[in-house]
């Protein structure tokens, strides 16, 4: 259901959200990783920020569960495209970082803590998790179909409850880089540290 708008949309998504400018993430996620470190892009819709992290000599996997996604990023980005959702990614490597942006936003709450609670099996010891989402939404469905869910300073204390090998690095809010009014986006960052 969730992956319908992004089939139908895929096109018209990509060429949308692809320029969007993300610098001051990519300048908060990017200085904690080591050169050419692997990463792996949860949701790359576009494949904007594989590209952008492609280019910088990073080791991109792009996993997006749109096949029509998937279509739209192979026109952008020459790196691994895994066609599938995080919640059925078998990895079969570590990654030195993840960055879920605005991916996991689609997921149920209890989706969200599974992942941050199983996320030893994708992360290399001291590996960067950069999340984001809307914040001063509602929780629910949307007339589009997509299920969004608030990202709350709440949610982000469960995450650190369920794993606690996770530590908070940083949590900032920033405005929506295209304009839209109504929310604002919570970025966080986590970095887990193996006993």
């Amino acid at each position: 259901m969730m992956c319908n708008y992004y089939e139908s949309n895929a096109e018209r998504y990509a060429a949308e959200t692809f320029s969007a400018d993300m610098s001051e993430q990519y300048q908060r996620f990017l200085p904690l990783l080591k050169d050419r470190a692997k990463i792996l892009d949860v949701g790359s819709g576009s494949g904007r920020d594989a590209c952008y992290f492609q280019k910088h000599g990073y080791q991109v996997t792009a996993l997006e569960p749109s096949k029509n996604l998937c279509r739209e990023i192979r026109k952008v980005f020459s790196g691994e495209i895994v066609c599938s959702d995080i919640q059925n990614y078998q990895s079969v490597e570590r990654y030195d970082g993840i960055w879920a942006c605005a991916s996991l936003i689609h997921l149920q709450e209890e989706e969200v803590l599974c992942f941050f609670k199983k996320i030893d099996m994708y992360l290399n010891n001291n590996g960067i998790v950069y999340a984001s989402g809307k914040s001063g939404i509602f929780t629910g469905e949307v007339e589009d179909g997509r299920f969004f869910l608030e990202f709350t300073e709440q949610l982000v204390e469960k995450i650190l409850t369920v794993n606690k090998q996770l530590k908070l690095e940083q949590l900032w809010y920033t405005e929506d880089v295209s304009g839209r009014r109504g929310f604002r986006w919570m970025n966080v960052v986590y970095r887990i540290i193996y006993n």
